[in-house]
């Protein structure tokens, strides 16, 4: 089942308040993960970690992630992107691929494709 997925609006269609925010929050996110890194690979780098302790990392670092993406879904920096709309912009996209396939099949003197559904 296709699910609903969510995109990153285009800093174009985000107000002022919204840009102003995600500045700040990247910044604080970048951080965050600068500050997890550091001092895991300065640990990898002379003591060695274990098997546990990269997990426990990754899992951080992956929260990390999470918790800033709820955060910009939240306060309108992804739209929801619905399995309908998908469809629209894949159906559009294969028809923009169309056209210009059957562009050049026609400049070489070849049949054009045809697109049918099937039912």
């Amino acid at each position: 089942m296709v699910e609903t997925v969510w995109r990153p609006k285009r800093p174009r269609n985000l107000t002022e308040a919204q840009r102003v925010a995600k500045l700040q929050k990247d910044s604080e996110y970048e951080i965050a993960i600068q500050n997890l890194s550091t001092s895991f690979y300065q640990k990898k780098r002379t003591a060695g970690v274990t098997a546990e302790e990269e997990d426990t990392y990754k899992q951080a670092k992956a929260q990390l992630w999470n918790d800033y993406l709820e955060w910009a879904k939240a306060n309108g920096l992804y739209e929801e992107v619905t399995p309908e709309q998908q469809l629209a912009e894949a159906e559009a996209g294969l028809m923009e691929q169309l056209d210009e396939v059957n562009q050049l099949r026609v400049e070489l003197q070849r049949k054009p494709f045809e697109l049918k559904e099937r039912m």
